[in-house]
């Protein structure tokens, strides 16, 4: 059976998939560092090896890196961090910041991209600053990515995991700014890469089927409503097979409100009654108010 290293395992993916070390280590680390790397020669940080990884479109799981005390307490602070924006917690995001902050004063640039990232969803979530948030998505995307422009796709470049949430939230800011079309663009970009690049699918589950739901949302708010339907089913195949459940009720209700666009009630009202059966059981009473009230102004129905 043979045993692999790291660089080995690196450099076997990398030639498998047909990338160069310019592509895999852009705005991560010099291509003669991967060199290095693949030869054995130098021993590669954690986030640099776990981005590198994610470039080649899977986690670290197969190897452990070992690291020091710091960086390990770096680690388990920026997973707080993170979880704390994913639940719109404000005051402990602010906190977490603060705490973050401190410990990335002396690491190397790459170290701040989540932190930048951070710092634009508070913007956005407790200021309502488009502007300011968007300045910090900035920031951070362009650590690893310094052409990116914030609306034209880099389609020829790898992204990492981190990269592709950084993205969508830009997405996000051009969608609550009214440029639609820009949203849709950059999220089209990142659907198609998940689909032909990204091959880890227990990290694919988190952020894919929220990208369905944005391009449903904005196809919805552009009335482009076939678009909407072809979104919201392709989030639903994904949820039913990977079990996303935070995004598959937003799914189900975006896919009865596109039926009803396109004058399909009787499957509507199928599908509007499943998402309010489910958001239910969620006790989440105010979407469930919010959808039957919807389909009182907007439909010939009532549920």
């Amino acid at each position: 059976m043979a045993v692999y290293v790291v660089g080995d395992f690196l450099r076997e993916t990398r030639l498998r998939k047909g990338y160069t070390q310019e592509e895999v280590s852009y705005g991560i680390c010099t291509p003669a560092s991967l060199s290095r790397i693949e030869n054995g020669a130098q021993k590669p940080g954690r986030l640099i090896l776990e981005k590198l990884f994610e470039r080649l479109g899977t986690e670290n799981n197969l190897f452990n890196s070992f690291v020091s005390r710091e960086e390990m307490e770096l680690y388990i602070e920026i997973q707080t961090l993170i979880r704390n924006v994913t639940d719109e917690d404000i005051e402990k995001i602010e906190e977490q910041i603060n705490v973050v902050e401190k410990l990335v004063k002396n690491t190397s640039e790459l170290e701040h991209q989540c932190l930048f990232w951070a710092k634009g969803k508070l913007a956005a979530q407790k200021d309502s600053n488009n502007y300011e948030a968007m300045n910090w998505l900035m920031r951070a995307i362009r650590i690893t990515l310094p052409d990116f422009n914030g609306k034209t796709p880099l389609r020829n470049h790898l992204l990492t995991f981190d990269e592709i949430t950084i993205i969508n939230s830009i997405a996000v800011r051009y969608a609550e700014n009214g440029e639609l079309l820009v949203a849709i663009q950059l999220d089209m970009w990142l659907k198609e890469y998940m689909e032909s690049k990204i091959v880890d699918a227990k990290i694919k589950t988190t952020k894919y089927p929220m990208i369905l739901y944005n391009l449903s949302c904005w196809f919805e708010d552009e009335q482009c409503y076939k678009e909407e339907l072809k979104m919201a089913d392709q989030g639903i195949e994904f949820c039913v097979k990977y079990g996303n459940l935070a995004a598959f009720p937003r799914l189900v209700l975006n896919k009865g409100v596109a039926l009803t666009k396109l004058g399909d009630n009787v499957s509507a009202r199928k599908y509007l009654h499943q998402a309010i059966t489910i958001f239910d059981a969620m006790q989440k009473d105010n979407t469930v108010q919010h959808i039957i009230a919807w389909c009182k102004d907007n439909c010939n129905f009532e549920i």
